[in-house]
């Protein structure tokens, strides 16, 4: 009797690697950003230092050349995130902890969804899967518990859902550390070298997103102007060094373009679609517009996502492109947003995974350990890309049509707004999916050009 009990506890405790690595994202974001009030950037300081960290902390690891394996890299992110949870507990009484929770659960989150991921292929190639079909009821039930705690009225919500996932942090670090071919060794650690490209990526990056994001949510003019302006010379820079290393990649240019429009596209699916959702229908249709679509294709995109790329006859990347750019044009059909938002997430999701299994399988030079790192990086510069991208797209469109900053930056917060100003957002659709759809066909055409060339040698 006591061992079924055992087994039926070990299966709750199993599944919360998988739990924290697809919501450890979003549950902290949400959690600090409600913390913020728009009149103090004291309270606002929990949520820009996470979102910073998390959309950077990649480009940091990157940077500080440790000779981190996966497994290791896990174990700290999980480690980490513990601190960060229980902090975040502790920040209920006392607020500057906050500060030095949302820091940790940035890095957390950044680290955490890549190693999980390399891992668990390191471990289903030798045979051992910790996920299984039949552990995801005791999942969900995980989840239902933690939708209940986000639920709760402040502060309240706080101390609840941090007490929730303080417990999936020291659970799924039990669970990490009892994997059957790994053990942590932090004796091997190098701590000798830095690459400093990444290092001042990083820095850069950090510094225009927590500049951006305090701009939007203290609705200052200048922040945002000084953010703009910033990153239009950087994305000049950026563009003048990726023409002199193009020669230096590791990896087809097909799928190195195809990496960095799935961040671009992930950015677009959630960051413009809730401005988008938020101003043309209200912010009490969001969850209907938006949340509940965006779901229901992520868990569709799961269950049946990979059964299609199979069952098809047609190449899976050719498949992928033309959901992609289907879901888009979707986007663009008047009341059919979102079906668009479904069809979007579906495929950016199947895309996600199919590209994590092309990145461990690719013959490289990166070495296994690194390949789904150097994935999420490249996915990560997309999504900070195509945020500044949006930003200044709807800069100089405010511009165009003679509306101030300030307008511009109280509709991004979903504020009260005339209707002339719907205009803006709805032309700027168009433009992004314009954008996108021109990504997606040159990295068929990239593709093709590699298959021809492959063939062309082949017969050589």
């Amino acid at each position: 009797m006591f061992e079924k009990l055992k087994r039926f506890g070990r299966n709750f405790t199993q599944t919360t690697p998988f739990i924290l690595s697809n919501t450890v994202i979003f549950i902290p974001y949400l959690l600090f950003l409600g913390l913020t009030d728009s009149h103090n950037w004291l309270t606002i300081l929990p949520f820009t230092l996470f979102y910073a960290f998390r959309m950077t902390g990649l480009f940091l690891v990157n940077s500080l050349r440790f000779g981190l394996d996966s497994y290791t890299l896990l174990m700290i992110a999980l480690l980490i995130g513990g601190a960060g949870s229980l902090l975040g507990i502790l920040g209920v009484f006392y607020f500057p902890l906050f500060y030095f929770s949302s820091v940790l659960l940035g890095l957390s989150a950044a680290w955490l969804v890549p190693a999980n991921t390399t891992v668990n292929f390191h471990e289903k190639t030798q045979g051992f899967i910790n996920m299984d079909g039949k552990k995801y009821l005791f999942a969900a039930i995980w989840l239902f518990l933690l939708y209940q705690a986000i639920e709760l009225p402040a502060p309240t919500q706080i101390a609840a859902s941090f007490t929730i996932y303080t417990l999936f942090y020291v659970m799924a670090y039990h669970t990490v550390s009892h994997y059957p071919r790994y053990e942590l060794d932090f004796k091997d650690i190098k701590r000798n070298l830095v690459a400093t490209r990444e290092l001042v990526l990083f820095l850069i990056f950090f510094g225009l997103l927590f500049l951006l994001r305090n701009a939007r949510l203290l609705f200052d003019e200048r922040l945002f102007d000084l953010a703009i302006y910033g990153f239009l010379l950087l994305f000049i820079l950026f563009v003048f060094v990726l023409g002199h290393q193009k020669k230096e990649w590791k990896l087809p240019s097909w799928l190195n373009l195809f990496t960095f429009l799935n961040g671009m596209l992930g950015n677009f699916l959630f960051l413009f679609s809730s401005f988008y959702v938020g101003i043309l229908y209200g912010l009490e249709k969001l969850s209907i517009f938006m949340y509940l679509p965006y779901a229901a294709g992520l868990i569709a995109a799961k269950i049946v996502g990979p059964w299609i790329l199979k069952r098809l006859t047609w190449s899976p990347l050719a498949m992928q492109l033309l959901g992609l750019s289907s879901s888009l044009l979707v986007l663009l059909i008047p009341n059919g947003f979102a079906i668009g938002v479904f069809l979007l997430s579906f495929w950016h999701v199947v895309t996600g995974s199919w590209l994590n299994k092309e990145y461990y399988q690719t013959d490289t030079a990166i070495p296994m350990d690194r390949r789904i790192v150097v994935k999420y990086t490249t996915q990560n510069k997309g999504s900070v890309i195509h945020q500044f991208l949006l930003m200044t797209l709807l800069f100089v469109l405010a511009k165009e049509m003679g509306e101030p900053i300030h307008l511009l930056l109280i509709t991004l917060n979903h504020e009260s707004v005339p209707i002339e100003s719907v205009q803006l957002l709805i032309l700027a659709k168009w433009i992004n999916v314009g954008l996108l759809l021109s990504g997606l066909v040159t990295v068929y055409h990239l593709w093709k050009k590699a298959k021809k060339n492959e063939i062309g040698r082949a017969h050589v």
